[in-house]
């Protein structure tokens, strides 16, 4: 059975190789058929988008028995016990929180099979700068009812004992988008199933572009390809939902003018 790493990475050149130096060589002596492949988003000026490239990289292999992890690369196991937490047997319909944040979301580090990834579509295309394509992963999941078990969240006291971990500030620029937070936290739960299914399926795998610029081998079993990925133009939010959004907005507005009069 091969083991697939996903690193999601651009100008992160320092903090990859620590990874390479320091955990490949933990995580070759417990995964069996161990291959890494670096993903790479070009330099096109465009803001970094995780969870496109996390598609790509998976599309590269696209085995259903595979088993995949994605890994973001400040991120460094430490204690054995951390790193044999990795060796976890994962089935079909489920996901395993190796490290993830404590924000309920699959981002950081996590496992599944191939089939899995398929089933919920991947990750959503659309999401350009940072965060929320890891919440969109979990709602997706819990769509498809599969299961999601969770080690060790970000907020634990003993983080820096099992990771060894680098500030990622610089590779993806803050661009915080409040409609697509507001969405993956508080509209989508609230849509009906169809409208779930809509969403899900209007952007992922089932529609990616990507052109691979270059392909590169770093090391016996660790690979790097450049990849150029076009502005999304799929999945589009409908009216219905925009309306919802503002909705949320407004509600929200009112909570705090009414604290304010009452001061």
């Amino acid at each position: 059975m091969k083991n697939i790493v996903l690193i999601p990475y651009r100008n992160r050149e320092e903090h990859l190789n620590y990874w390479i130096e320091n955990t490949y060589p933990k995580l070759n002596k417990v995964l069996e058929n161990l291959e890494v492949l670096v993903v790479e988003q070009s330099k096109d000026g465009k803001l970094f988008n995780r969870g496109q490239i996390l598609n790509v990289g998976f599309k590269y292999y696209n085995k259903d028995e595979y088993n995949y992890f994605t890994h973001d690369v400040d991120m460094n196991p430490i204690q054995n016990n951390i790193i044999n937490s990795y060796n976890e047997n994962v089935s079909d319909n489920h996901i395993s929180g190796i490290y993830v944040p404590s924000c309920n979301t699959l981002g950081g580090i996590i496992k599944f099979k191939g089939s899995t990834f398929k089933k919920i579509n991947g990750f959503t295309n659309n999401y350009w700068g940072w965060g929320s394509e890891d919440k969109n992963l979990q709602n997706r999941a819990e769509y498809f009812k599969i299961k999601i078990t969770k080690n060790i969240l970000h907020n634990n006291p003993k983080t820096l004992e099992y990771f060894k971990e680098f500030n990622d500030i610089n590779d993806r620029k803050v661009k915080y988008n409040r409609n697509r937070t507001i969405f993956e936290y508080h509209i989508f739960k609230k849509l009906s199933n169809s409208k779930k299914l809509k969403s899900i399926m209007s952007s992922g795998l089932n529609n990616l572009e990507y052109k691979i610029i270059k392909e590169e081998n770093i090391k016996e079993n660790i690979k790097k390809i450049i990849v150029d990925i076009p502005n999304s133009i799929n999945g589009k939010i409908d009216l219905t939902i925009k309306y919802k959004i503002l909705i949320y907005k407004f509600k929200k507005v009112i909570v705090k003018l009414r604290q304010f009069c009452k001061m």
